[in-house]
């Protein structure tokens, strides 16, 4: 890269960085509101890893949050830094690090400008905004998905150890950030077979030593879960709460119902009157349910395993509500347009909805006219993880906020297209 072309990079780095601790501290009191909330327990997961080295939920040990942020946190915390400070540098560069890699990738692609464009584009992405002032993994996962789309670019590129090395440790960062990434890789893994231009033998050997360093990197984690729960847990406990939390009686019922907003909060009860029943098909959102003692003791990775039975029953009991919600739950991944929420303007909600409007009619411009060039080295990987995401989250639970990861994909798309497909050199 010539000298004009890295100041205009730091230039755009550090419109970043202004642009989104701006944002950061005009939303201050929000941003302290969401730290004590603390919804997803992630400070509290770091805090304790930064107090006593253990990785504890309430007391207990716990696989129930993947360990990578809250590791994050627990570093910052352990020098001094106060919550609040700490999350906000992080982000803040982590907002830094995402927009250089799309720089970087849009770059590989085509050229700099279909770069710089993507940049902005992410910059300034309304979920990203949003999310940055959330204690959640979003901004850490949209970083962690473009380093994996970059990394499986260059190993299409130059194939070789290094590059599979490298490759391997980008989905292993990120499969600790959010185990959807495992799914991601594998999808990658099985594609790259095809479409990779080395030999059969050697498309092979890459998915399987990449595949193999992913496990190896997994063994700490897997190995602890089993001296603590008697389960080689591969990635949480979380997994069986999000399936049956777009899976249960209360969800299936507000189906048919005109409710934009499904409200976690009596699904929780339900939740937490497990412990009065063996039977996965129990009612236990049910007012007599409320009145029940409890009954069995289960530990982390029992409840897990349990709750993914009541999902599974519902599933098996429900079939129509199941295809009817993984219908619904894909609307709401893709939704352009963010729920009505008393706390948000109808002008914020449509603005957002414009602006998804137009990034997604330019990737569709971009699908229809050239759609071979999703299988361009610098895109492949974008395929992938928008297929296995989508897929996923039709599945499982899902809300706009999961498809954070994917934003830096759409910006460029949307840039490749906005800009036209070919570059100078390639007229």
């Amino acid at each position: 890269m010539s000298t004009k072309p890295k100041n205009k990079l730091l230039w755009l780095l550090l419109a970043v960085c202004v642009f989104r601790a701006t944002i950061l501290l005009i939303l201050g009191d929000q941003f302290s509101e969401n730290l004590e909330r603390d919804v997803d327990r992630y400070l509290h997961l770091g805090q304790t890893l930064a107090d006593s080295s253990s990785y504890q939920l309430h007391g207990e040990p716990t696989a129930f949050r993947p360990i990578l942020y809250p590791l994050l946190i627990a570093a910052g915390l352990k020098v001094g830094l106060t919550a609040k400070a700490w999350i906000m540098i992080l982000h803040v560069v982590l907002a830094m690090g995402t927009v250089w890699l799309t720089f970087c990738l849009g770059r590989h692609i085509k050229d700099e400008k279909t770069g710089w464009f993507a940049g902005i584009f992410v910059m300034i992405d309304p979920i990203l905004l949003h999310q940055s002032t959330w204690i959640m993994t979003e901004t850490l996962a949209t970083f962690l998905a473009v380093l994996t789309m970059l990394r499986v670019a260059k190993l299409l590129e130059t194939p070789g150890a290094l590059n599979t090395l490298l490759t391997a440790l980008s989905f292993s960062l990120a499969g600790y950030c959010r185990p959807t990434f495992y799914v991601y890789a594998l999808l990658s893994l099985i594609l790259l077979l095809l479409i990779s231009q080395t030999s059969l033998l050697k498309r092979l050997m890459t998915s399987f030593a990449i595949g193999s360093l992913i496990l190896l990197t997994l063994i700490p984690w897997i190995y602890r879960n089993y001296q603590l729960f008697d389960k080689p847990i591969l990635a949480t406990t979380h997994g069986g709460y999000t399936l049956l939390l777009g899976n249960n009686p209360l969800y299936y019922q507000q189906l048919n119902k005109d409710i934009s907003i499904y409200a976690a909060d009596e699904f929780d009860e339900g939740v937490r009157r497990f412990n009065i029943s063996e039977n996965p098909g129990y009612d236990f959102w049910s007012a007599e349910a409320s009145l029940k003692q409890p009954i069995v003791k289960r530990n982390e990775a029992e409840r897990d395993n349990f709750t993914y039975s009541v999902a599974f029953y519902h599933i098996k009991e429900n079939p129509v509500d199941f295809a009817i919600g993984c219908l619904t739950r894909v609307k709401a991944f893709w939704t352009p347009l963010p729920t009505a929420m008393p706390e948000r303007s109808d002008t914020e909600r449509y603005a957002i909805g414009i602006w998804y409007t137009l990034i997604y009619l330019l990737v569709l411009h971009f699908t229809l006219f050239h759609f071979r060039q999703w299988f361009h080295s610098g895109l492949f990987a974008g395929f992938c993880i928008a297929l296995s995401f989508t897929f996923l989250h039709a599945v499982f639970w899902s809300n706009m906020r999961m498809r954070a990861p994917l934003i830096p994909l759409l910006c460029l798309v949307a840039a490749v297209s906005f800009l036209g497909p070919k570059s100078k050199s390639d007229t």
